[in-house]
């Protein structure tokens, strides 16, 4: 019994040791910084070996959006301890933004330049330029998770100038638009999926009526604004190359407040949900869903609006704006080549979306005149040599109203 119980005792106390965790290792690093990535993992030096641990830091690292794929190994040395290695596939950090958006009589153009990995530590600093209409830029910063593992941040300058549709009871007048802001907010993470946003932000927008539709007592008016926000948010998304897996869901708050218009201040909750399934190394299922509330004023100035570069393909340019929204985008992408360099997707969509009219109830959601629903294919040229790098063209019809179709493309897949 005593050599039984010896034995015993020896094999637990091998198993144990075999257990302990001598080296983590990253291979395939050349410009993102180890002790960044090490100050993110769970897995450490000295500790005990646990496969679960191992998987969840495998994930945080491919939920960075940062690196083209990533995967663990393990390996016991001469002295029975465990060594963990992370491969990593890094990308091409500098990010070229380089889109022609549109569709028929409208036409939207973005360029820029994004570095994702600035410092190596998975900073976003980049400048975007788009003309929609008229000339807008932004310069923006901003970081996922800082290295305490807690904390993130964002901040951005910007102007943003178009021509907008306001809609006032059945009449539409076009303004010349101008809005000039800057941004900043911070981010604490509950867990490694889970993170809890404030911000702020503070904007001078001037509007100049360019027809006579309606009368506003002015042609021209400035209007002074803060933003308070805040935002919870779970993403748990694993990014494969062209393929996604998981689900992310976002819940944001919003208060406008304008100084010297005060019927212009507006209350806003907003929630998104997004859902991807991959169905073996080609099928890829997206599913996504807005659903957007706002207080009920009677005003040209709704802040939600139907749009086919937005939210729903090929409904045309701002069609309708209002004081909630109902939208819905199911897709399925396909790879149908892929290589080295590049992977081709054909896709087939449905993109339903709807508005409640300003001062109105919410019956009119599922008013037919408020009801939209486009249906198509189009196919997705995904560059590999760059992340999250897509070239996209779609054609869709109107299923109520089969005369109403056209193409839209872009650049980014459309959700």
């Amino acid at each position: 019994m005593k050599s039984f119980l010896l034995i015993l005792f020896i094999l637990t106390l091998q198993n144990s040791v075999a257990q302990t965790i001598s080296s983590v290792e990253f291979d395939g690093l050349t410009k993102t910084k180890e002790s960044y990535l090490r100050s993110l993992i769970a897995t450490k030096v000295s500790a005990v070996y646990d496969s679960t641990t191992v998987a969840e830091d495998v994930f945080l690292l491919r939920n960075l959006n940062l690196f083209f794929h990533v995967e663990s190994s393990d390996s016991i040395n001469a002295d029975s301890l465990i060594q963990i290695t992370f491969h990593i596939k890094e990308a091409n950090y500098l990010y070229p933004i380089f889109g022609v958006t549109g569709f028929k009589g409208q036409l939207k153009l973005t360029a820029g330049v994004n570095q994702i990995n600035f410092l190596g530590r998975a900073q976003n600093l980049g400048v975007i330029y788009q003309y929609y209409d008229r000339h807008s830029i932004a310069v923006f910063h901003s970081q996922k998770r800082h290295r305490n593992k807690l904390t993130g941040h964002d901040a951005s300058l910007s102007k943003y100038s178009s021509v907008e549709p306001l809609y006032y009871d059945d009449t539409v007048s076009s303004f010349n638009f101008d809005n000039y802001s800057g941004s900043a907010g911070i981010f604490f993470w509950l867990n490694n999926y889970t993170s809890v946003g404030v911000g702020g932000q503070y904007m001078v927008e001037t509007l100049e009526q360019l027809d006579d539709a309606f009368d506003f007592g002015a042609k021209q008016f400035t209007l002074y604004k803060t933003l308070g926000r805040t935002s919870l948010e779970f993403n748990k998304i694993e990014y494969i190359y062209e393929m996604l897996e998981g689900v992310n869901a976002k819940l944001y708050g919003e208060y406008i407040g304008t100084k010297n218009h005060p019927e212009a201040s507006f209350l806003k909750l907003t929630s998104k949900i997004s859902w991807y399934k991959m169905f073996g190394y080609n099928g890829n299922l997206a599913l996504n869903t807005n659903f957007g509330i706002a207080t009920n004023n009677q005003s040209p100035f709704s802040p939600f609006v139907l749009d086919g570069l937005t939210n729903v393909r090929g409904i045309g340019n701002r069609v309708e704006r209002g004081t909630a929204e109902w939208v819905v985008n199911m897709e399925y992408r396909h790879t149908v080549y892929r290589n080295d360099y590049f992977a081709i997707q054909a896709a087939v969509f449905t993109d339903y979306g709807t508005i409640r009219t300003p001062g109105k109830m919410f019956n009119t959601f599922f008013e037919k005149p408020e009801m939209h629903v486009y249906s198509g294919g189009g196919i997705r040229f995904n560059l590999k040599k760059w992340y999250n790098t897509c070239l996209r063209v779609d054609y869709s019809v109107n299923l109520t109203n089969a005369k109403q179709s056209g193409f839209t493309f872009g650049f980014g897949q459309f959700f």
